[in-house]
């Protein structure tokens, strides 16, 4: 990982000594903490937490409803079985809004006062790449009176309808300060996500104005918007991690320090049924030297300085194959089918054999054959670790899963406690919210459109 830690202001403690004021002003002040932050110094830090809280909890979790992995004791048991608790999501929820999330918004609006479009540009992205994890997970959420501190402690909440087209408006906003022909401050190399390469941030706005069009079923918008996304996997959106314990990857830090999870058993299933190339990438050999169930994570996603992440050129692929299906082109719905499946088999495997992988009768099954499932199941196997895979999940129903326990699969979290403990007021305006485990296993505004 790039160690740009700057050097932090030191605010001067200021004595002031008189027969009528005595009490220094800034007794309780830390000299240690700045009181502002340059834009080179605000992008990693907000790039970073980011990336450690959705490779963290928000993968982590939504990766044993998918059953990408399998909890195998202690809390990641439960939450493997939907024993969810509001404390359970508590922690990223915090995190991300006071930390990640509120140098976004600081960032934003710094940028925009001193003429810097580019980084605002950036920190329009992630700003709707945050606001869309969290209403995927959960539904309405608060955005547009967030941020103000002291001045509103009890911000509204926002529906998805309209927390959606804030996430439109920001990426396309996004998009136009990205393409400035100046700017007075640009990123370089303090963007660990792209080095300051403005083309590739504005490929990915696009691929994520695809990903959230897909979401409510605006296929064609979808499909415009990939014509300027991603191409290649050398483009993916990812954070990589460093080779220090100060600077390692979440999952690596959750199999050293935890390791209550190993693989799913639908995917070990459905990759070994396929011979799937990618297994040694995704998992370890158990202990009789198979991969199955049993089998820990594979170094790709669980070494110490292993990426995370954010959008990808096979979901880009996929995506693009989903919505040219259900616009009835079946043969360019292939096209982008089996180019998904090469991209995601020789970005782990280069040298794989994948026109092998191709030929079998489960996979290369023809554009006259091709079904949403088929899309789904290999879009599952890509998709592993990634929040994405349980949307996939929900609105289309593929991969089949069987409820880990009782006759249903979780379909949303619990709202934060933090959020009834100090916000009750505007949560419990959310339409439908109930503090009853009944609650996870309603749908969100998007997933109404597909399971009405």
């Amino acid at each position: 990982m790039k160690t740009k830690l700057y050097s932090l202001l030191i605010i001067s403690i200021i004595f002031l000594a008189s027969c009528g004021k005595w009490i220094d002003t800034g007794l309780n002040t830390d000299p240690t903490l700045p009181n502002d932050a340059t834009l080179n110094v605000l992008l990693p830090t907000l790039q970073a937490g980011t990336a450690y809280v959705l490779g963290g909890d928000i993968d982590r979790f939504t990766a044993l409803f998918t059953q990408h992995i399998t909890g195998t004791s202690r809390q990641h048991l439960g939450l493997y079985r939907y024993q969810v608790t509001e404390s359970d999501i508590n922690n990223a929820w915090v995190t991300m809004y006071s930390g990640p999330m509120m140098d976004m918004y600081v960032m934003i609006n710094k940028a925009r006062e001193n003429g810097s479009p580019h980084y605002l540009g950036i920190a329009e992205v992630m700003m709707a790449y945050s606001l869309g994890f969290w209403t995927d997970i959960l539904g309405d959420i608060p955005y547009s009176e967030c941020f103000q501190g002291d001045k509103n402690l009890r911000p509204k909440y926002d529906t998805q309808s309209e927390i959606y087209t804030s996430i439109q408006k920001l990426l396309d906003s996004a998009i136009v300060h990205l393409g400035a022909s100046s700017s007075n401050f640009s990123p370089a190399e303090d963007d660990f996500i792209y080095s300051g390469d403005l083309a590739l941030w504005t490929k990915a706005a696009y691929t994520l104005k695809a990903r959230f069009y897909l979401h409510v079923k605006e296929f064609n918008l979808a499909l415009t918007a990939l014509t300027n996304g991603i191409s290649s996997n050398a483009e993916d959106m990812r954070f990589t991690f460093g080779s220090a314990e100060t600077e390692a990857n979440p999952w690596y830090q959750f199999v050293t320090q935890r390791g209550d999870i190993s693989m799913g058993e639908p995917l070990m299933t459905v990759m070994n049924n396929l011979n799937d190339p990618r297994r040694p990438a995704y998992a370890e050999l158990d202990d009789s030297s198979k991969y199955s169930p049993n089998s820990p994570l594979g170094a790709y996603y669980s070494s110490i300085n292993s990426p995370v992440e954010f959008v990808t050129y096979a979901e880009a692929k996929f995506i693009e194959s989903e919505c040219r299906f259900y616009n009835n082109d079946k043969p360019g719905a292939y096209t982008a089918y089996t180019d998904a499946i090469t991209s995601s088999i020789q970005k782990y495997i280069p040298n794989a054999d994948v026109a092998g992988y191709l030929a079998q009768a489960a996979v290369g099954v023809g554009d006259a054959n091709l079904t949403v499932q088929n899309i789904m199941d290999q879009k599952y196997i890509a998709m592993y670790t990634q929040y994405e895979s349980w949307v996939d999940w929900r609105r289309t129903g593929f991969p089949s899963l069987n409820p880990t326990t009782g006759t249903q699969i979780i379909r949303r979290f619990p709202y934060p406690q933090s959020e009834r403990l100090f916000n009750f007021g505007s949560l419990s305006a959310v339409q439908g919210y109930s503090q009853a485990t009944s609650f996870m296993f309603t749908k969100v505004w998007w997933d109404k459109m597909w399971n009405p």
